[in-house]
């Protein structure tokens, strides 16, 4: 026995509606038949046993077309015909009379009619796909039909698997529309099969065959975990989609032909061929979903505006109450809705411009902080532009991150806003202290330096006393130290320094030289969620938070006999520090596919994009330096050795 437990696809974009719709009709069909089927069941059957108990008594009789139908869609034809003739060789012999003759021959015809009565009514004959008198609507609702709870929820169960995914990818109109049509496809093919058969067809397998072949194309890596019982052994594992449903698609195709030897092409039982033509069309309509990149020119963007669309009413309500007077109403309406919603920027920029016309901005100054760290996250300069000066100016004592504080004024300045950059960079210096980032601090000595800050030397000593900063950096701010200096001695020497003022003195930093070695976690990633990263490591998900990275390492290694590869480390220890053996998470270029994550057309930009994300949302140091980490352009390596110990300063260890 193999039952599928799950797969390493755990998160979808938005709730998927049309999944859980259909699984609901599938339960309420369900409740709604199986009480009034289970007595037509009873019924059919005592009158089965009436028409068969009377034929058995008098085999001499001839059955109807639709009895004698019934038979062989049970037995093949070949079996009833050998049925019949046994138990006329064994039964009674006909009467003598031709007028009873005739009587019995009418009493089993009666029978046999008020049986096909019986069944003919019953929800699933009525509701059920009928090869033999299909109707139209019957192409949709034989899908939401089953014969039992095991029917219902082991259908339901595989359904869960792989709808959510596909509906994400593709759209909840398209992923609707598909999944009807591959049921009636695999109906029809069906009813082409067994065009004679009499019973109905029920169930949504045909249709969640489609599914599970459109996984297989969009989702061919994914990896299952199945769990095993073939006595006496008891487990799990897992295996990749690629090879699992091929496999099962080749047991449902072996089944459906043995299933046609075995009983003469009757199509009673369990609908292989209904499962082999809707996962062939799943197939079919994935591959060419992709062929003619269906998904990423026209699914995708739609999806993406309206997961990042906020539903706006709390602020439209807001406002309102504010047109009309309440203007404390409306900063109490949208405090709730920023309490419920901290990321809707609309209601940020609301409750900043009521609590203006209040007077008190202040109140509304974390929620609009909140939203420029959100825009300079997402590379929305100009949102960042826009409002950032009009919070600074008008709060006053404003607090702010030193991370958002230096990105803001690294913005600016690439904006030729030096006043407000150099302004920004001094509130980032006043929010400097123990906790802050060592990237932090190099960047905002580097910019400090740039823009000729005269905070410029102090922020230098700062990062220069930083345990984590590493030796090129050091180099590097030494060589700006030496410059501000410098610039600072051409000044005017005959200004008088103020009563009290102390002399800056050169700060001397040592780093002792420290040989590592390495803890390497391999990892595959499989998502990108703003600040985290979700990664698969020994076929377990994982969700990673990027702030826990210290360093970042990047590099081009050679390998023997293989291509190069990229090597990406995720340092959660410092090279600088004091931990004898550092923790690595390592992504390797051959394990993923950065559009994945970032999108884009062009892996190598998505690559870099990926980069420069982990490094602006973690604040890490970039090794070997900040060019060579975001690949502008990657520094190579003849081996994995000089990597380590160029890059990583690792020398042995689990690497």
């Amino acid at each position: 026995m193999l039952i599928p437990l799950g797969h390493e696809q755990t998160s979808v974009r938005r709730l998927p509606w049309v999944t859980f719709t259909i699984m609901a009709l599938c339960l309420v069909a369900f409740l709604l038949t199986w009480p009034t089927e289970k007595d037509y069941e009873r019924q059919a059957t005592q009158r089965l046993q009436e028409t068969f108990g009377y034929f058995v008594e008098h085999p001499y009789l001839e059955m109807g077309p639709r009895l004698r139908g019934l038979v062989e869609e049970q037995l093949g034809e070949e079996g009833a015909v050998a049925l019949t003739e046994v138990m006329r060789e064994m039964g009674a012999a006909p009467p003598d009379s031709e007028r009873q003759l005739r009587e019995e021959q009418e009493t089993l015809d009666r029978l046999a009619a008020e049986f096909f009565d019986v069944f003919r009514d019953s929800p699933l004959q009525r509701w059920g796909l009928v090869p033999a008198d299909i109707r139209v609507p019957t192409l949709v609702t034989y899908q939401f039909l089953h014969s039992g709870w095991l029917h219902l929820l082991g259908n339901l169960f595989i359904f869960f698997l792989a709808g959510p995914f596909i509906e994400d990818v593709w759209g909840r109109p398209l992923f609707a529309a598909f999944y009807v049509t591959a049921g009636a496809f695999s109906g029809i093919m069906f009813a082409v099969r067994y065009p004679d058969f009499g019973g109905p067809l029920i169930g949504a397998s045909g249709a969640i065959a489609g599914v599970m072949g459109a996984f297989l194309i969009r989702y061919w890596k994914s990896k299952i975990k199945f769990f095993y019982f073939f006595f006496p052994f008891v487990g799990t594992f897992e295996a990749a989609a690629w090879i699992m449903l091929p496999l099962w698609f080749l047991k449902e195709l072996f089944f459906a032909q043995a299933k046609d030897v075995a009983v003469g092409g009757a199509g009673g039982g369990v609908a292989f061929w209904a499962h082999v033509w809707g996962f062939a069309f799943g197939v079919v309509v994935a591959v060419a979903i992709s062929y003619f990149q269906i998904e990423k020119r026209y699914i995708h963007p739609t999806i993406e505006n309206k997961v990042t669309l906020v539903e706006n009413t709390g602020v439209e309500k807001a406002m309102e109450l504010a047109a009309g007077g309440d203007l404390s109403g409306g900063v109490q309406a949208l405090a709730n809705e920023l309490r419920l919603r901290p990321e809707n920027v609309d209601a940020a920029m609301a409750i900043w411009s009521l609590c203006q016309r209040q007077g008190n901005p202040e109140p509304a100054a974390p929620h609009m902080v909140r939203a420029i760290r959100a825009a300079a996250r997402d590379g929305d300069d100009e949102f960042v532009l826009t409002h950032w000066e009009e919070v600074f100016r008008t709060v006053e004592n404003l607090r702010v991150p030193a991370g958002l504080a230096v990105r803001i004024a690294e913005i600016s300045a690439a904006a030729n806003r030096v006043e407000t950059a150099l302004d920004t960079l001094e509130l980032a210096r006043s929010s400097l202290d123990g906790t802050t980032p060592a990237g932090v601090l190099v960047r905002s000595a580097r910019l400090a330096a740039a823009l000729d800050s005269p905070h410029a030397g102090a922020l230098i000593d700062a990062a220069l006393a930083h345990p984590d900063v590493p030796e090129e950096a050091c180099s590097e701010l030494g060589d700006l130290k030496n410059h501000v200096t410098a610039s600072a001695a051409g000044d005017d020497e005959s200004v008088e320094k103020e009563p009290g003022a102390e002399e800056e003195g050169p700060l001397e930093v040592t780093l002792p030289a420290r040989v590592h070695t390495a803890q390497v976690m391999r990892a595959v990633p499989r998502g990108l969620d703003g600040n985290n990263l979700e990664i698969e490591v020994d076929g377990v998900a994982r969700r990673m938070g990027l702030g826990q990275v210290h360093a970042l390492g990047v590099g081009g290694v050679a390998r023997e006999g293989r291509k190069p590869v990229v090597v990406v480390d995720l340092l959660l220890d410092s090279p600088w520090g004091d931990r004898e053996t550092l923790r690595i998470v390592r992504l390797t270029s051959d394990s993923f596919d950065p559009r994945r994550l970032v999108g884009g057309d062009d892996a190598m930009v998505a690559f870099r994009t990926l980069l420069d994300h982990i490094l602006k949302v973690s604040e890490a140091v970039p090794l070997p330096d900040p060019d060579a980490a975001r690949g502008r352009p990657f520094r190579s390596y003849p081996s994995f050795e000089a990597y380590h110990r160029e890059v990583l300063g690792v020398e042995g260890g689990n690497v």
